[in-house]
């Protein structure tokens, strides 16, 4: 066991039986089932608002996610002798989901469809136990400076001890209170987004014209650039030509998303489909979870359109999907999103020493073009009625 996490352990009420390094991380086998020990490099209000969703997530039946363990003094963070804070989750004896194997991606569009049931059910219950989490803690600390006060602390030693004056303070619980706002998603505008990323698109391609010596990368980029950059333009006008049906959609799927359901995040166990690490998770459209989970599985199954209309399916049998969802789900494929992402990474990159990984990736997008319009083509077939 190692030395500079023994004390870690010791501060959980649990009697490690096994350990192994897991992708940065600890998997422990202990006497109150499995866990794992995280290093903690995020926000603590992230974290506590992560808490106080699971925690509602739990009360409603699901059995199958990372919750959170608190250590024996309650607290959601434990320091090692270094100072580097330290989370505890359940974790569960299981596999990711290969994305190319069809039954493992149904079983975990199942799971998907079963959390935004829940999450559509705890939304607003979640903004109700959120406020009520940080007047609580508000008042643990109002009555912590009163105790050090009584014990004779003059203020400046007591501001020393909380790193806040009595505005600061104020501050801060202002800050607290607030801060479910930072998770509510839902007034992104998806044509706003479009707009920006096309925007991107087509100064990145200002900039790679205005380089004297071009790579292979840049100059095949400019080369295919316009083609995307127009597809772009396309979606974000038929969204904002639409845009009473975007928040018909977005007011019908409205709830707790994950905010990174992919194949890492799924652990596919024998008796259940596990879902792990929402640092991301947010209140908004939960289409947008099924769209990002379905559009990797398409770039990894050559855009096999019977294999999106199972996971279609599959979704809308516990979450029902009308028309006007098809027709959100079907702009957002449109998109080239991968492109997009591609060239804002090569934007941001030292093009100096520029990875061949880039050419490649550019080069497999530009193969895969062709089927991903022949699986748009099916979708289109279904969505307007072949009109």
């Amino acid at each position: 066991m190692s030395e500079k996490l023994a004390e870690v352990y010791e501060q959980y009420e649990m009697k490690i039986s096994d350990l192994k390094k897991g992708r940065g991380s600890t998997i422990l086998w202990t006497d109150v089932g499995m866990r794992i020990l995280e290093p903690f490099r995020g926000s603590m209000v992230r974290l506590e608002q992560e808490y106080v969703l699971k925690e509602l997530l739990k009360e409603k039946g699901m059995n199958n996610l990372d919750y959170i363990i608190p250590n024996k003094d309650g607290q959601l963070l434990t320091c090692d002798k270094y100072r580097q804070p330290y989370v505890l989750k359940m974790h569960y004896d299981g596999g990711e989901c290969n994305m190319n194997e069809p039954a493992d991606v149904s079983r975990a569009v199942k799971a998907m469809a079963d959390f935004h049931l829940y999450g559509k059910q705890i939304s607003r219950d979640f903004e109700v136990k959120w406020n009520e989490n940080c007047r609580k803690k508000e008042q643990r600390r109002v009555e912590e400076i009163r105790q050090v006060m009584e014990d004779g602390e003059e203020m400046e030693r007591i501001s020393y001890l909380y790193e806040i004056s009595r505005s600061a303070l104020e501050k801060a619980l202002s800050k607290e209170e607030n801060a479910s706002m930072d998770i509510d998603s839902s007034l992104e505008d998806v044509c706003g987004k479009f707009a920006r990323h096309n925007a991107q698109i087509r100064k990145i391609g200002r900039f790679v014209g205005g380089v004297k010596r071009k790579n292979a990368f840049e100059n095949l980029y400019l080369k295919v650039y316009p083609d995307f950059y127009e597809q772009g333009v396309t979606c974000a006008q038929m969204l904002c030509e639409k845009t009473d049906t975007v928040k018909k959609v977005s007011k019908a799927h409205y709830g707790i998303c994950h905010g990174s359901f992919n194949q890492h995040n799924v652990i596919l166990c024998k008796d259940l489909t596990a879902i792990v690490h929402f640092e991301r998770f947010s209140r908004g459209n939960q289409l947008n979870d099924l769209y990002q989970f379905a559009r990797k599985v398409m770039e990894k199954n050559h855009f096999d359109f019977g294999l999106l209309r199972v996971l279609l399916e599959e979704y809308g049998n516990v979450v029902e999907l009308d028309k006007d969802d098809y027709k959100y789900l079907y702009v957002l494929f449109s998109y080239p999103e991968k492109f997009w992402k591609i060239a804002n990474s090569y934007y941001n990159t030292n093009k100096a020493f520029l990875s061949p990984k880039f050419l490649e990736k550019l080069e497999t997008v530009i193969l895969s073009e062709k089927e991903k319009q022949e699986m748009l083509a099916k979708l289109k077939n279904i969505v307007f009625d072949k009109v």
